[in-house]
């Protein structure tokens, strides 16, 4: 009777070695795929950036195309957009530094 006791007791341990060691897999598992998500939502965070500058690019030269009847006064265009980009850029920055 006791030999089946023991032989119980063994595999009771035996089996909460095993539940302890995949509970500490997955604990490292799920931090590494924790990790993974902020570096995408970092990476998607950037690109969504890069798509709202590209985007107002856009709209920059479709101004500028339609403001100017030739390739100088397209040229020129653009350049004074960018310029108003500019300044309008450092003024928000200024109103976001009070």
């Amino acid at each position: 009777m006791t030999n089946q006791y023991e032989e119980l007791i063994n595999v009771f341990a035996s089996n909460l070695r095993k539940l302890i060691s995949e509970y500490e897999s997955l604990k490292v598992q799920n931090f590494m795929l924790k990790k993974e998500i902020e570096l995408k939502d970092n990476e998607l965070k950037s690109l969504q950036q890069k798509v709202l500058e590209l985007q107002e690019k856009i709209n920059h030269f479709q101004i500028a195309k339609a403001l100017a009847a030739t390739p100088e006064e397209s040229s020129l265009a653009k350049q004074q957009l960018s310029k108003m980009v500019r300044e309008i850029d450092k003024c928000l920055a200024l109103l976001l530094k009070e």
